[in-house]
């Protein structure tokens, strides 16, 4: 069994109420989303393993509206505007606080004592629906039949779990094990943003990804295989991976004509929305000596490529260690700019 750290949480208010705010290894702090989707490189730096992102915020529910008020680095409390966060509509809350218009997804939330649950579903940042969750409703979910379907508030609970279960694991697989086959050797191939290439159809929207948490008939976080044939990269494979164990992932496939209308070429798509710096890894899956069953992927070399509008334009393959002490002298240029884009995020 595997032990993980338990995270220091975020706090909500809401109510008079002062929450605790799931930021665990499923849970994403809505903050971090707020750098991951705009493409910024993430300012804070691991706090201790109790707090891996680095912060505490402190946001509130007012007008059914999520606002981020304050955030604490260490002993020192900051306004957000110190890490130029800001809404989408460039809107100011009362105090200083920034209304959290970039955040799509599932608040879990407890008091300090008591066994009640709160959940909030958030959409651009504006609540759509909430529950709370008493122990008396656990048990009559545990225990759920076709009987049931008739008690709509009972429902709504049961789906509320469900979609934070779905939040939970979309999340949790989200970092990609995307496989590529390149010049005759297996890949995994990771855009910089380290998520599914695939994503970049979607601009990075987790919010468009038809198989979001929202999807309760097909979910899971995109995982693929491609091929590069004459330096052109074609999707071949979509999978979705779902589930929170450390040793064991739950697949499903999507058809390609299920995504792409078009007619596929020899059963693939040429990735003509691909454009940017992306990262090629190359290396084995090991198993770990103290943990049986419990397999890592062990990189042994890295390419740095180059694509446009699905075409490889530039490649540059360095061993692992290459980055061990920054940038060398004497790398090529192209290589030096494509390193300059990657240190952005």
């Amino acid at each position: 069994m595997i032990f993980a750290t338990e995270q220091m949480p975020d706090y909500l208010l809401y109510k008079e109420r002062k929450l605790i705010l799931s930021t665990g290894w499923g849970h994403p702090s809505p903050l971090q989303t707020y750098f991951q989707q705009n493409d910024l490189k993430y300012p804070f730096q691991i706090w201790s393993t109790a707090n891996y992102r680095g912060h505490v915020a402190t946001w509130e529910i007012e007008n059914n509206k999520f606002i981020l008020h304050e955030i604490k680095v260490r002993n020192e409390i900051v306004n957000p505007s110190r890490y130029d966060i800001k809404s989408k509509s460039d809107t100011i809350i009362k105090d200083g606080g920034i209304w959290a218009d970039w955040f799509t997804g599932v608040l879990s939330c407890s008091m300090e004592k008591g066994s009640d649950s709160y959940f909030f579903y958030i959409r651009n940042g504006v609540v759509v629906e909430n529950q709370i969750i008493t122990e008396k409703d656990y048990k009559k979910i545990q225990n759920i039949s076709e009987k049931d379907t008739a008690n709509h508030e009972l429902m709504r609970k049961y789906s509320m779990l469900i979609l934070n279960q779905n939040y939970i694991s979309y999340y949790f697989r989200l970092s990609s094990e995307d496989q590529i086959f390149y010049n005759g050797v297996n890949g995994r191939f990771v855009s910089k943003q380290g998520y599914s290439p695939i994503l970049g159809l979607f601009k990075n929207d987790h919010t468009q990804w038809l198989y979001n948490w929202e999807n309760f008939e097909k979910t899971g976080a995109p995982c693929c295989k491609w091929v590069v044939n004459n330096d052109k990269v074609y999707l071949t494979e979509i999978g979705l991976n779902t589930g929170t164990s450390f040793f064991e992932v739950s697949k499903s496939n999507v058809p390609l004509m299920e995504l792409f209308t078009d007619a596929t070429e020899n059963n693939q798509i040429y990735a003509d929305w691909l454009t940017g710096v992306y990262i090629i890894q190359y290396g084995e899956e090991k198993e770990d000596p103290l943990l049986t069953g419990f397999k890592e992927f062990k990189i042994d070399s890295i390419a740095y490529i180059r694509i446009i509008g699905g075409l490889i334009t530039e490649k540059y393959t360095v061993s692992k260690d290459y980055m061990k002490n920054g940038i060398p002298n004497d790398a090529d240029e192209g290589l030096k700019k494509i390193l300059g884009e990657l240190d952005e995020l």
